[in-house]
């Protein structure tokens, strides 16, 4: 079968697109563009939309003037609608020229894209490509998704890249070009190996090449095999991860411990992979492979309590069941809650704490008026405290009696530990003190010696905490 009727055959098989959709070409003037080309114009009017042809002078070569003015008239002679832009020599990076040229590219064609209203861009990207990519990318490195190369069809701003020819090497290429006698232009710098893929054109893939006629061929079956595989397992990996991970605010991500550890060690790393995708997407700094191994080694330590600077200022604490990142001005919006200087609390009044809460402090009798069934109330021995009392945040080195022990002390980081509280939890904890400096209660957790049993006939205070 010829190339052309292999291609017509595809096009009907695959339904790569409707005859009402609208398809842009991206055409260099080389071999693999002008015969994708050709064979869209030879298409039956029946699988044939409406198209036009993309053109890029990158002005990296003194042929790329001529080459523009090549296409343009063939556009012309043809009567094909023909979009081109120049990419400035004065714009032109020092270094990375490659990685630059192909964003220009991409970003003109997707804006040609919306302003065509096209549904389709296509690209002459062949088998030799697939191969030369997916090695390039071994060897750089990268994940999975990355090393199984070019997808054939990809959605693209919305829209779809097809690359109909991913299925035809090169020698085909240029017979059926001989065949229909096209006109085209080789890029002299195609054989510069001062550029990362011509090294693996003209040097590596060839050596392939002699070891096995098939290469490409295997190339093209691994691509097609490993994408099947990772759209099989992608199902349960984006469930997994849906399920031990959720987005608390603005850069600040939690993950359920316990039930992450009840994957398999492979799950692990795949859920941990995806999660990094979704975190750190628009992050800017090297977020990679050796800090997802950390996150990992940090959730599975025994360690309750500890964590790992990753960078762009973010960090991964593990507390306890939860794991969590942040930013580390993500953390300063959990701290807003922290009360920022002691509030005095006198007797009969209220006072209200930045978490929404709020503590006071009554005579017995005048306790007896609060229908609040939630709140937590502690009772003290008038004369065993010194007023006004304090409502603060905790300190270093912050210690105090227990209820229930006759002797001794204990300090709240270590009840906190006991208590397996976490880190964030014990920030915002509310400390009572009287105005000796003397611990009454750590709110919601421990009660000091001077919380009492209350007495009848005897003259108590009430300290009243209410957290709507």
């Amino acid at each position: 079968m010829d190339m052309y009727a292999e291609f017509l055959e595809k096009c009907q098989n695959n339904l790569y697109w409707n005859t009402t959709d609208r398809l842009l070409l991206a055409v260099s003037g080389g071999v693999d563009s002008m015969v994708l080309l050709d064979l869209i114009q030879r298409l039956p009017s029946s699988l044939r939309p409406w198209f036009g042809v993309l053109h890029v002078n990158h002005e990296l070569r003194k042929a790329s003037i001529e080459e523009e003015h090549f296409i343009f008239e063939y556009c012309i002679k043809k009567n094909i609608p023909f979009f081109s832009r120049k990419w400035d020599i004065d714009t032109h990076p020092a270094e990375g020229v490659e990685a630059a040229a192909r964003e220009f590219r991409y970003t003109f064609f997707h804006e040609m894209l919306e302003e065509q209203q096209a549904t389709h861009l296509l690209t002459g990207h062949h088998r030799d490509d697939q191969a030369e990519t997916i090695l390039m990318r071994l060897v750089r490195g990268g994940q999975l998704e990355s090393i199984s190369g070019i997808k054939k069809q990809r959605v693209f701003h919305g829209k779809q890249l097809i690359r109909p020819l991913l299925d035809y090497d090169k020698e085909s290429i240029y017979y059926y070009s001989q065949e229909q006698a096209l006109s085209f232009f080789e890029d002299e710098t195609n054989k510069s190996l001062d550029y990362t893929r011509n090294r693996y054109r003209h040097q590596i893939v060839p050596l392939l090449k002699k070891e096995n006629a098939q290469v490409l061929t295997h190339f093209s079956d691994f691509s097609s095999d490993l994408l099947d595989l990772i759209q099989l397992a992608e199902k349960d990996i984006k469930r997994n991860t849906a399920n031990v991970c959720i987005q608390k605010g603005i850069n600040k991500w939690e993950l359920d411990i316990p039930l992450f550890l009840t994957f398999e060690p492979a799950m692990r790393r795949q859920v941990m992979q995806l999660l990094f995708n979704q975190v750190f997407e628009t992050e800017v700094h090297p977020v990679g492979r050796k800090h997802q191994i950390q996150m990992i080694h940090l959730i599975e330590s025994i360690k309750p309590n500890s964590q790992v600077d990753l960078p762009g200022n973010w960090v991964g604490q593990k507390s306890y069941q939860k794991l969590y990142f942040f930013k580390r001005t993500a953390k300063l919006e959990v701290n807003t809650k922290k009360i920022e200087q002691e509030l005095s609390l006198n007797l009969g009044k209220w006072i209200q704490l930045p978490t929404g809460a709020r503590i006071g402090l009554f005579e017995a009798d005048q306790a007896l008026t609060i229908k609040n069934k939630d709140a937590q109330v502690i009772w003290l021995n008038p004369s065993s405290i010194s007023l006004p009392l304090q409502v603060r945040n905790r300190k270093a080195g912050d210690r105090m009696t227990l209820k229930g022990l006759e002797t001794g002390s204990k300090k709240i980081k270590d009840l906190f530990i006991d208590q397996k509280i976490p880190y964030d939890k014990r920030e915002e904890a509310i400390i009572v003190a009287d105005s000796r400096g003397e611990i009454i209660w750590l709110v919601e957790y421990k009660e000091s010696r001077l919380s009492i049993v209350p007495e009848t006939d005897k003259i108590h205070y009430i300290l009243i905490y209410e957290n709507n």
